[in-house]
Parts: C-alpha cells; sequence; structure tokens
C-alpha cells in the first residue's frame, strides 16, 4: 500500500504540475504555486530539468492595399450635379481577404490593443483538465475530483479598468493591458505557416477575423510551441521552479482558434479563443515514479469598451 501511496502522489505532481503550468493569459503571481508545490515537496530535494527558452516567431503585417483610388480632377469635365450626390467606392468585402491580409489585420488590431490607455476589459475563462489513464487507474477518478478543485480556481472572471494604461488586478498587482491580453507580455505574432485556415466576415458595422493554427508538439525539453506561443500561450512545466523530477512532459495542441471582432474605428471589441490539448507525462518522487495522460484546454473570452 506505502508504494501504492508514493505511485499516486507522484501522479498528483505530475498533474499538478500541468495544471499549474498554463501560461495561457491568465495573470497570476508564481509565490504561491511555488509555495504548494514546496508544501508537496516537504523534505524532496530532486531537481527540475533546465527551462528552455525560445523567442516566438515574429509576424511583420503587410500594408494593406488602398480601397480608394486618387484622381485628379479633369478641367474639361462638366460640373457635377449638386443634386447628385457622390458615393465613395465599396470597401473590400472581409470574406474576399486573403491569409496573409487577415493575418495583417489580426496582428494590428491586437497589438493596438496592446498599447491601449483606457478601456475597460472583462475577462471570463475556464481551464478544464481530465486526466484519462495513469499508472494506478483505480484512482483515475480521485485524482480527477482533485485537480477539478485546483483548475475550478485557475481562471475567474476579471475585469480591468485602465485608465492611462494602468489598472488594478484582483491581486491588487499593478498591471498594463500587454500583461494581461493574450498572449501575455509580448506581442501578437504569428507567421502564414503557423495558420491552418483564416476567415473573415462582416458582422454588422464590425468585422470578425478567426484564425486556427496548425498541430504542434512539445516535449519537456522543448515545452515552448512557436505558433501557439505568438497568439494564445502555451503549458509550460518548467517555468514552476517544482522541486521534483518531471521526467515527462508531452503535450499534444491539435489546433486552437482565436476570433476577434473589430470595430470600424479599428478596435477590438471582442476575443474568443480555444486552446485545446492533451498530454502525458510523468514524475518521481520518494524512489518512485507516476505516470498519467489527460486531455483538456483552455477557453477564454474577453470584451472591451473604450
Amino acid at each position: 500500500m506505502k508504494k501504492e501511496l508514493k505511485v499516486i502522489i507522484a501522479i498528483v505532481v505530475v498533474i499538478w504540475a500541468f495544471v499549474m503550468g498554463f501560461e495561457l493569459g491568465i495573470y497570476k503571481e508564481k509565490k504561491n504555486e511555488n509555495a504548494n508545490a514546496a508544501a508537496i515537496a516537504s523534505s524532496t530535494t530532486t531537481t527540475m530539468p533546465s527551462t528552455v527558452t525560445t523567442t516566438a516567431p515574429t509576424t511583420t503585417a503587410p500594408t494593406a492595399p488602398s480601397s480608394t483610388a486618387s484622381t485628379s480632377p479633369d478641367a474639361s469635365a462638366p460640373s457635377a450635379d449638386p443634386s447628385q450626390s457622390s458615393t465613395a467606392p465599396a470597401a473590400k468585402d472581409p470574406s474576399a481577404m486573403s491569409k496573409d491580409e487577415i493575418i495583417a489585420e489580426m496582428t494590428k488590431a491586437m497589438n493596438q490593443l496592446k498599447n491601449e490607455q483606457n478601456m475597460t476589459a472583462n475577462k471570463n475563462a475556464s481551464v478544464v483538465v481530465n486526466v484519462t489513464s495513469c499508472s494506478v487507474q483505480s484512482a483515475v477518478s480521485t485524482i480527477n475530483k482533485v485537480v477539478k478543485g485546483i483548475t475550478d480556481k485557475m481562471a475567474p472572471s476579471e475585469t480591468f479598468t485602465f485608465v492611462n494604461g494602468q489598472a488594478t488586478n484582483s491581486e491588487g498587482a499593478t498591471v498594463t493591458p500587454r500583461d494581461v491580453i493574450p498572449p501575455t507580455g509580448k506581442d501578437f505574432a504569428i507567421t502564414a505557416d503557423g495558420v491552418a485556415s483564416a476567415t473573415a466576415t462582416k458582422q454588422g458595422e464590425n468585422t470578425e477575423y478567426t484564425i486556427v493554427t496548425v498541430v504542434e508538439d512539445t516535449t519537456i525539453e522543448n515545452p515552448i510551441p512557436p505558433y501557439n506561443s505568438g497568439v494564445i500561450g502555451y503549458l509550460d512545466v518548467n517555468s514552476l521552479g517544482i522541486p521534483f523530477n518531471i521526467t515527462k512532459g508531452d503535450m499534444h495542441y491539435p489546433g486552437s482558434t482565436i476570433t476577434i471582432t473589430v470595430n470600424p474605428a479599428g478596435k477590438v471589441v471582442k476575443i474568443v479563443s480555444s486552446l485545446p490539448m492533451t498530454g502525458e507525462g510523468a514524475a518521481k518522487i520518494m524512489g518512485m515514479e507516476g505516470t498519467a495522460t489527460f486531455e483538456g484546454g483552455l477557453n477564454e473570452s474577453w470584451d472591451f469598451t473604450y
């Protein structure tokens, strides 16, 4: 029984690490998570693999073609009938936009959003992690109850009122839009190679842009998916400094969806994102190794008023 208990503890550790490793636009201090890790560790003092640092790809937004042409007036042409109103050429139909044009518009709008000075941002998010199998299969149900207790507290709804580019979060810290809007702490950036599909549609006066990322796979040694990390985020176990030996952390990202709604002034009024994933991990503790597989992800939405 003691042996089985040690394995279960190791399983809980690796799942806990997966859950707390979410770097998905959820602004949270790491001190509480690390304190929890230390409490679980007690006197155990094994080491983590070193963190792998990569840089997300930078996308340079191409200049969108002008929708109006400039012409010189013809002096010989008859004067316009004042009773006839002139009509400007119609703007390009969003549904006819290319993948590159959609990426460019999303990049421009999202990075403008990250530099907004005065606005209100309302966030709603949910994190789901469901253990599908582990090295003590009879413990799956119990482990899932523990994991649900953690994930239910991970992504609370939150409102940020930014004045002169700053707001106070629920923990009392001062944050900027760049700190909290995904991808957090960096520009929105992705290349066409990272986009499986892209669409743009008109929604009343607004325009809705959607991209779906390509499939990405990572390991504990190389944990950063370059495309997901540039538009939403990713699960980074290495960022936690957990005093355990996490021996395996393979992640599969089947394709994330990001939709933004932009008003006629070019400002983002809504973001809806979904980052599904599956994973397989293992941890060693007290001489025993526990393994587990899981499925889940993050669903997040933001609404902005100016």
